[in-house]
């Protein structure tokens, strides 16, 4: 006796076919949002964060999926949505430093010292930033850097950071390019692959704020002293020069 499948076997192509033509019309009428088609251009590898995968604590499942290409985009975003979206730091070939509230943001102030402030690209959600580096050639990351610093860490491969659209997310400065890693985080957070394993370089931590001067004692100004008619202030003179003698 045949099967139902053998019985109608033009009817299960032609179902088959109406599918796949309608699935093909979706994803080529679905429009991807603009910040998508953004960062594809700028080459993020970037890939959804289905609902169940948020719920579940697994931002990072399909990170394999991860890509630039807009077709594929929109193949995933028809599939997944509503989803958030992430990149991919290892396929991007990038790295993103980390920098969490109001203790991040002073550990940062004390590691970067008085270096010029970068402009890269940077991210925000909520009180957490990260800032977009490419990533060094031929290094690598150092065991510590998983934690620079309280509130600070650096990102790389096999790790993933949000993007917009995602709920929450914002460029603090979309206009910017992804910059190279500053000298002085590649010289904290990287080494070569043949540096031995004692020549770590120590992080510096923040020194707390000193306590500000209460002193009750009041400064005295001090008095010019006239000598042979010429004043004398400290043997220094006075900023705008001496004056002539008035004694005739």
């Amino acid at each position: 006796m045949k099967t139902l499948e053998e019985s109608f076997p033009e009817r299960d192509k032609r179902v088959s076919r109406d599918l796949a033509l309608t699935s093909a019309t979706r994803q080529s009428h679905f429009e991807l949002h603009p910040e998508l088609h953004r960062a594809a251009n700028c080459g993020l590898e970037i890939f959804p964060v289905p609902e169940s995968a948020r719920l579940t604590g697994q931002p990072e499942r399909l990170i394999g999926e991860a890509t630039s290409d807009i077709s594929l985009l929109k193949e995933l975003a028809s599939e997944y949505t509503p989803c958030s979206w992430r990149v991919a730091l290892g396929l991007s070939k990038l790295c993103a430093l980390r920098v969490d509230g109001a203790l991040g943001r002073a550990s940062l102030a004390a590691l970067s010292l008085d270096e010029d402030d970068s402009l890269t690209l940077r991210a925000q959600r909520g009180d957490t930033v990260w800032a977009f580096f490419r990533y060094p050639v031929g290094l690598t990351l150092r065991s510590s850097a998983k934690k620079l610093a309280p509130g600070v860490s650096v990102l790389a491969s096999g790790e993933s950071c949000p993007i917009p659209p995602s709920a929450g997310g914002t460029w603090l400065n979309s206009w910017a390019e992804i910059e190279a890693v500053p000298s002085w985080l590649r010289e904290l957070a990287f080494e070569s692959p043949n540096t031995p394993p004692g020549e770590a370089i120590a992080v510096r931590t923040p020194s707390p704020r000193p306590a500000p001067c209460r002193s009750a004692q009041r400064f005295e100004k001090q008095h010019r002293r006239v000598q042979n008619g010429y004043p004398n202030f400290n043997q220094g003179g006075w900023g705008r020069g001496f004056r002539p003698s008035r004694r005739r």
